[in-house]
């Protein structure tokens, strides 16, 4: 539904308004950006309150871009919106939601932007608003270049991260600095998203620590990553993993007795942790045809295959992609071999 939304208001108030031939280039530029904005919506709901918002009282600029549209004819968002609820009204409940967000997943600053209902793609922090108190602090963390950049303390567990400055001040009492200073009073969690180029990845919950000071007059913020399994968040099965796999070496690392003491007072039955796993649409023509080339011998270690299925009593192989499909390969018979599990295992873990 999403896509006939934005068309219809792309087709209603955009197109017309940018075609005309007495229309400002002022207003046309203010009117091309919110053309950006609206194409990058990804649910109808949150459309449905961006085109809401024009409804109310307008600021100067908005009031300038209204008026001059009226003059000419040409329809507005407020002429619009009433149509727009007529035919879209069902996907009004489709809207952006704090657990759209998941650890390890990838995202752009529009989606931040839109989520936040800023609309600024410029912003490093965003205050997320809720009843009674916020929902959340989103943080944009460049790792690299700029005069102050942000940097690891701790390779993805502890962050320095630079207040927000305004002229070289970096004043802890400007309104998103001072959220982030209270947020361990208030409980609202700081959600860290790393930077790289456009594209935004969602590191995880972290919590305020403590402000230092630079002999330059800047201050950062200490921040840390909080434990996925105190954390209420969806995480994609990579990043629980990944996580889990550094978990076990930290356990290596502690001594036998300190271990057991452990294991004595751990809960028997483990809490539950939504994950979120990413799949392809697999060609089923490619698994039956690497599976006919292997004739019931796993094409790595030369064995035949540790048993039969029980569903159908063939061999059992299992069809691996030799450059992974989440790394740009090709789901062809020429990009895949069939494996017994262990040489499976192998090919995913092995050195």
């Amino acid at each position: 539904m999403i896509d006939q939304a934005i068309a219809f208001v792309l087709t209603q108030v955009h197109d017309p308004a940018l075609s005309h031939p007495l229309l400002e280039k002022s207003i046309k530029n203010s009117i091309q950006r919110s053309k950006t904005i609206v194409k990058r919506m990804k649910k109808t709901g949150d459309l449905y309150l961006y085109l809401k918002r024009f409804n109310k009282e307008p600021d100067t600029s908005n009031r300038e871009v209204y008026e001059e549209m009226k003059k000419l004819g040409l329809r507005t968002y407020e002429d619009l919106l009433s149509d727009f609820e007529d035919r879209f009204s069902n996907g009004f409940d489709e809207i952006t939601i704090l657990n759209d967000f998941i650890v390890g997943q990838k995202y752009t600053s529009w989606d931040i932007a839109i989520f936040s209902r800023t609309y600024d793609v410029q912003s490093g922090i965003y205050i997320i608003p809720g009843k009674p108190k916020n929902k959340a602090i989103f943080i944009k963390a460049t790792l690299e270049n700029g005069k102050y950049p942000n940097e690891w303390i701790m390779e993805d567990k502890e962050l320095k991260y630079y207040l927000y400055s305004l002229k070289g001040k970096f004043d802890p009492g400007y309104k998103v600095n001072q959220a982030i200073l209270n947020s361990n009073q208030s409980k609202v969690p700081i959600y860290v998203f790393i930077k790289n180029d456009t594209i935004l990845t969602f590191s995880g919950i972290f919590e305020f620590i403590n402000i230092n000071d630079e002999e330059d007059g800047s201050k950062w913020f200490r921040l840390r990553k909080k434990d996925f399994y105190i954390i209420d968040t969806p995480i994609t099965d990579e990043e629980y993993n990944s996580t889990f796999e550094k978990k076990v070496e930290q356990s290596k690392e502690k001594s036998d007795a300190e271990r057991k003491h452990r294991l004595e007072s751990a809960s028997k039955k483990p809490e539950v942790i939504q994950v979120i796993t990413t799949n392809y649409k697999r060609n089923p023509d490619v698994v039956v045809e690497v599976l006919k080339r292997a004739e019931g011998i796993c094409e790595d270690c030369g064995n035949p295959a540790p048993f039969l299925r029980a569903s159908n009593g063939s061999p059992y192989l299992e069809v691996h992609h030799v450059l992974p499909l989440a790394k740009g390969g090709d789901d062809t018979v020429e990009n895949a071999v069939a494996l017994c599990p262990n040489c499976h295992r192998k090919a995913h873990f092995g050195i």
